[in-house]
């Protein structure tokens, strides 16, 4: 039986989100494989913990925004070596769900194919051109994506891989936020931007659609696998969120953003291809 290392991070108010993933979780996730939840949290206490021994606890205090997201990497080195005994580890967001049966065929790498990472294509951008994903545009930035390059613009809040793949990319990502951070330089979607910027120069992976991160509000023909339930149906994210650090870009950058924008779009004109997905 595989094992699986399912890692999330619930503190603060995030707590509240636990209960409706843990139960989700155990009716649908991987259920011919030994799924252990290692939950990073400042709670005294998780519900289900005292039954189920594959619920683990780790201690971590809560971080003003955006840090809990862009430093995750480093929070899941903490316990690098508990995760080694792992087959595969993932990652899910705090709010997500899972609405039907996953099996290991729809959600691991395959090894036919000579996939070792698994990323899933966000729901807002799936069905664009890439000059429309919001990459970071900032040359500074360590998760820099030249206007008009990107093939996929993949979510933040659901990845994994097999376990030495997954460790790899958790601890690359974790070395070069550390530079941005030593520069005062945030990528625009914090953790989500280096994902992408893995993602960009690491193309061999296995690529989910959006069904396996369905926002509220996005209509689909495809069934809706893992739920992202809105934050804001349990606290103020608003105030949560509210004024957090970024990275402003300089008027030349802002200037050369635009022309190549301008480049890209000109080429679409004249190049009439159809966007890599259409929105179904």
């Amino acid at each position: 039986m595989k094992k699986i290392a399912a890692l999330y991070i619930c503190t603060g108010k995030y707590a509240r989100l636990w209960p409706g993933f843990l139960e989700s979780a155990e009716k649908y996730l991987l259920k011919s494989c030994e799924v252990h939840y290692f939950v990073f949290t400042d709670a005294e206490h998780l519900e289900g913990e005292t039954e189920n021994p594959r619920i683990h606890r780790i201690e971590q205090e809560p971080m003003p925004w955006p840090y809990t997201t862009l430093l995750r990497f480093e929070i899941f080195l903490k316990i690098e070596e508990q995760l080694k005994a792992f087959d595969y580890i993932y990652f899910f967001n705090a709010n997500c769900a899972f609405m039907q049966p996953i099996t290991e065929e729809m959600l691991l790498p395959r090894p036919e194919k000579h996939e070792h990472m698994v990323f899933v294509l966000h729901p807002a951008f799936y069905w664009r051109y890439n000059y429309e994903y919001t990459y970071d545009r900032n040359p500074k930035c360590k998760a820099y994506i030249p206007m008009g390059m990107g093939r996929d613009y993949v979510c933040g809040g659901i990845n994994g891989g097999e376990r030495e793949a997954y460790l790899k990319f958790c601890h690359m990502l974790q070395m070069r936020i550390q530079q941005d951070k030593d520069k005062g330089i945030i990528a625009k979607w914090h953790d989500e931007s280096h994902i992408n910027w893995y993602a960009f120069t690491h193309p061999h992976y296995r690529l989910l659609d959006a069904s396996y991160c369905f926002f509220p509000g996005w209509k689909t023909v495809k069934p809706c696998y893992i739920y992202v339930r809105p934050k804001e149906d349990y606290f103020d994210v608003d105030t949560f969120k509210k004024d957090p650090p970024m990275t402003q870009l300089s008027p030349t950058v802002e200037k050369y953003n635009a022309f190549m924008l301008k480049v890209a779009r000109k080429i679409q004109r004249h190049i009439p291809w159809l966007p890599r997905r259409k929105r179904e």
